[in-house]
């Protein structure tokens, strides 16, 4: 069983009925170790297993959003995550918003033992029990010697484009997936040599090596990839009790109409290999629990993973509730907490305002969305039905009012820049950073703005949707190269 499988499971287990973890802040991050601003590219992945043959990277931004994937080759598959991510001494918290698999890493806060040592970032995360140890290589990207990528991919056997094909120039976050004709694009890539990667599900991956990005030139790499034909793949996947937050061991799994068969472990997980490739319908029952049956495709010399989440016999009268939650303007809001009043369930939105809690009792609740700098919203008579899903969109007024932004400018070299104007676009407010590189303007009418940030001799930077609350502090870690 892959080891990245069972860090998931504990991270999935503390939060399966609400939607993200219990340990979410609702507050923004507005302290940042300016030495983590950057891409860093992971080298080493260690476990309770011992070392794993992942690949990733960890991308920070000066206004703290934060985004990273990390990768298993053995598997073809990318996981994809996205967040905020705040220091205090040495501990790194990084709350993620948003994730490409919550069943591989679900949202929510974590906390990390943190250091950095020249361009070497050491994180070790701070669990009761299997910690996970991850350390990153900082990549350049600095240099403003800088080439594109681009080329076309196609089927090998028919001559036709093919759409949706993920290319990854590897070993950086530097990735892309092809348009309806085919074709692909990366700009900005620093001057150098890779191994370049085009994957998608149903089709052989392929690999370019020794592709050389050259200074201000186009380097064109085309693909021709081939589907899979018959071969082997392999299942892997957890069961727990959705109403209780337990794993359930000894389940019993089967892939319809084959030999194949298993029981979930006292961990909850079961594994299928040497699966031919093809669409099954797998069931999972368990004595006490409603049975569950997913369809899903096998791909040959690729791992899937289907999870159960069983109901208990006599709880399906359960329904979810989900929506989106937008401003006056029909923006939507990230990190809105949004609370079945009178009961425990609840979850935060998205970066596109989304959200949705699961297993509520069927009847009638009031629902609570409440966010720093916006007046909280109470919707009355919300009504769950057994097996439904209710939707509730809502919009929030922000709070009149006005608040702070702390800027703090630093150079390549990690130094304070010293005299860098600071302005807010659209307004009048402006600010010039003193000896230590920091400045603050003071009460900002709440909203969104732009932020430009500009010294003679550095290059101007412009920070976009720099969101003022009322009441709060924002604070923003900006970096200008010469």
């Amino acid at each position: 069983m892959k080891a990245l499988k069972l860090f998931s499971i504990a991270l999935i287990i503390m939060t399966l009925t609400i939607g993200c973890s219990s340990k979410k802040s609702t507050e923004p991050s507005v302290n940042l170790d300016a030495n983590l601003v950057g891409n860093w590219i992971l080298t080493s992945y260690v476990d309770e297993d011992g070392e794993q043959d992942y690949e990733g990277y960890f991308n920070v931004e000066a206004n703290g959003n934060m985004n990273g994937a990390f990768t298993d080759p053995e598997e073809a598959q990318t996981y994809t995550f996205s967040g905020k991510v705040s220091t205090s001494g040495s501990t790194m918290t990084t709350e993620v918003t948003q994730t490409s698999n919550s069943l591989w890493l679900e949202t929510g806060t974590y906390e990390w033992n943190y250091s950095i040592n020249g361009n070497i970032l050491t994180m070790n995360e701070i669990s009761e029990e299997d910690p996970v140890t991850l350390t990153y290589s900082k990549e350049n990207e600095n240099s403003e010697d800088k080439g594109n990528l681009s080329g076309t991919v196609t089927d090998n056997s028919k001559g036709e484009p093919i759409a949706g094909v993920l290319v990854q120039i590897l070993n950086t976050s530097f990735s892309t997936t092809t348009d309806n004709n085919g074709e692909y694009q990366i700009t900005d890539v620093p001057v150098g040599v890779y191994s370049v990667k085009a994957s998608k599900s149903g089709y052989e991956s392929y690999t370019e090596n020794n592709v050389q990005i050259n200074k201000n030139q186009t380097t064109t790499v085309d693909f021709e990839i081939s589907e899979t034909g018959g071969g082997v793949g392999s299942i892997d996947g957890f069961v727990a009790d959705v109403i209780n937050q337990t794993v359930i061991e000894g389940a019993y799994i089967v892939i319809e109409g084959t030999s194949f068969a298993t029981y979930s472990s006292s961990e909850g997980i079961y594994f299928f290999e040497n699966v031919p490739a093809g669409n099954y319908n797998i069931t999972c029952t368990k004595n006490g629990y409603e049975s569950q049956t997913i369809n899903a495709e096998v791909i040959a010399d690729d791992e899937i993973s289907v999870d159960f989440l069983l109901l208990p016999e006599g709880s399906s009268n359960y329904g979810s509730i989900s929506g989106i939650v937008t401003n006056t303007d029909g923006e939507p809001i990230v990190n809105v907490v949004v609370q079945v009043e009178g009961y425990y369930n609840s979850s935060l939105t998205f970066e596109d305002g989304s959200y949705e809690i699961f297993a509520i009792p069927e009847g009638t609740y009031s629902l609570s969305f409440t966010k720093p700098g916006y007046e909280a919203h109470i919707e009355e008579n919300v009504v769950v039905t057994n097996g439904g899903t209710t939707t509730v969109d809502v919009q929030l007024q922000q709070i009149a009012g006005s608040g702070n932004l702390i800027c703090y400018v630093e150079n390549t070299f990690e130094l304070p820049v010293n005299g860098a104007l600071v302005e807010v676009l659209g307004t009048s407010f402006s600010a010039t950073t003193g000896i230590g590189g920091m400045c603050t303007i003071q009460n900002i009418p709440a909203g969104m703005y732009t932020v430009r940030v500009s010294k003679s001799g550095y290059q101007t930077q412009e920070i976009e949707n720099v969101e003022i609350l009322a009441g709060y502090p924002q604070t923003l870690y900006v970096t200008l190269s010469n």
